[in-house]
C-alpha cells in the first residue's frame, strides 16, 4: 500500500475513533463552571529521604471536599524529588521545583515528563517549597541551608536569581502566595509551614523585605506528630489548605508511618481541620500540592467556552484534519494517534 494512502487512512481511522468516543465521553461531561468540587493537583516523592514505597514523580489530582477520591494523572518524571509547585498565573502550566538538581520544570500533564525551565542557583537539596507571586512573574523557592531558611526570588522565565534571603532558625517545607480579594490576609503576603525539632508545625508569615519572620501560629488538632514533608496552598475562595503526613508512637519506642492528610487551616488562629487520609492509608507520602484554580485541568476545552461538549469535538476534529498544531496534545509536533488518545483521555478526564 501507498505509505502516504495508509498514513491518511490510519488518520481517518482516528478521527472516527474521536467521533465515536466522543458520544460515550458526552455522557459523562464535565462543566468548568458547574458544581465539580474544586480539585488539587498532588505530587510524590517531595521529601529529600526517600521511603519505600513513594514513586518519585507521581502526580494525581485529589477531590478537595472527599480526599480519598483521587485520579492519577501523569507520572511527572523518574527518580526526581519535586519539592514544591505552582500553576504560574495567567497560564495553564504546572511547574514543579526539583530539589535534587535545583531546577523549575514544567509538568506535562497529558503525556507525562517534563520541560527543564532552568537551574536555579543559591540553592542546596532537601526539604523544599516553591510558589509564584500573583502576577506570575516572581518564583519564590525554598529549602533549609544548615541553622537557616534560605528563600529565593527568581525570574518565572529564566529562573534567573533576583535576590536571596536568609532568615535564622526555620525549617520550611511548602510556600503559598495569598491571593489578591482575600478577606483577611494581605493579597501578595508570603506563608510558609515551620517544622521544629520538638515535632510540631506553624504557620509563619515572611517578610522578605527584612528578612524576619512577622508573625506565626502553631497549629493545633493535627492528630499526630508531623514530619517535615508538607504540601501548602490557597483555594480560589481563600481558603487556605495543607497537606501534612508523620508518625504516631503507638507504644514506647513504637513508632507508625501515617500517610498524607488534607486539611484547613485558620491562618488568625492556627486551629486546623482534618478531611481525611489521601486516598487511602499507605498510599500518598511526601506530597507537594498545588490547588487547581480550574485551567490547568481544562485542556480539552478547546474552544474555551468553560464547558467540554460536541463543539470541542469538533474544534479538535478541524484542527487534527487540517494539520493545525492546536490539536497536538502530545506536544511533539506531530499529528497522530497518540494525539487522539491524549485528547479523548483529557476528554473524560473532564473540568473542575
Amino acid at each position: 500500500m501507498n505509505t502516504n494512502r495508509f498514513i491518511k487512512k490510519q488518520c481517518m481511522n482516528s478521527l472516527n475513533l474521536v467521533g465515536a468516543a466522543a458520544v460515550m465521553a458526552l455522557s459523562m461531561n464535565a462543566s468548568a463552571g458547574g458544581d465539580a468540587s474544586v480539585q488539587a493537583y498532588i505530587i510524590e516523592g517531595s521529601g529529600f529521604f526517600g521511603a519505600p514505597g513513594i514513586e518519585l514523580g507521581r502526580v494525581g489530582l485529589v477531590d478537595l471536599s472527599d480526599p480519598s477520591l483521587v485520579t492519577s494523572v501523569a507520572l511527572a518524571a523518574t527518580d526526581l524529588r519535586f519539592g514544591g509547585a505552582d500553576i504560574r498565573p495567567g497560564t495553564a502550566d504546572l511547574v514543579a521545583f526539583e530539589n535534587t538538581t535545583n531546577a523549575l520544570r514544567t509538568l506535562d500533564l497529558i503525556s507525562g515528563g517534563n520541560t527543564l525551565i532552568d537551574s536555579v542557583g543559591y540553592m542546596e537539596s532537601g526539604v523544599a517549597g516553591m510558589a509564584y507571586s500573583n502576577d506570575g512573574s516572581v518564583v519564590y523557592v525554598t529549602t533549609t541551608v544548615g541553622a537557616f531558611l534560605r528563600i529565593v526570588e527568581a525570574d518565572a522565565d529564566t529562573g534567573a536569581v533576583l535576590d536571596v534571603h536568609n532568615i535564622l532558625n526555620f525549617v520550611v517545607s511548602s510556600l503559598a502566595v495569598v491571593p489578591e480579594g482575600h478577606s483577611s490576609l494581605v493579597a501578595g503576603d508570603l506563608y510558609g509551614l515551620a517544622a521544629s525539632f520538638g515535632g510540631s508545625l506553624r504557620l509563619i508569615n515572611i517578610d522578605l523585605d527584612t528578612n524576619t519572620v512577622v508573625s506565626q501560629q502553631s497549629l493545633f488538632g493535627i492528630g499526630f506528630t508531623p514530619q517535615f514533608e508538607t504540601g501548602l496552598d490557597f483555594a480560589p475562595d481563600g481558603t487556605l489548605y495543607a497537606v501534612i503526613q508523620g508518625f504516631d508512637e503507638v507504644s514506647p519506642d513504637n513508632f507508625v508511618e501515617i500517610s498524607s492528610h488534607l486539611y484547613t487551616i485558620d491562618p488568625l488562629v492556627g486551629s486546623v481541620v482534618d478531611l481525611g487520609v489521601i486516598e487511602g492509608d499507605q498510599t500518598w507520602d511526601a506530597v507537594t500540592m498545588v490547588i487547581d484554580d480550574g485551567v490547568a485541568a481544562c485542556l480539552a476545552d478547546i474552544n474555551g467556552d468553560g464547558t467540554l461538549n460536541f463543539f470541542d469535538v469538533s474544534a479538535f476534529l478541524n484542527a487534527f484534519a487540517a494539520g493545525d498544531l492546536v490539536a497536538d496534545f502530545t506536544g511533539d509536533g506531530m499529528l497522530n494517534f497518540f494525539d487522539v488518545s491524549a485528547f479523548l483521555n483529557a476528554f473524560a478526564a473532564g473540568c473542575p
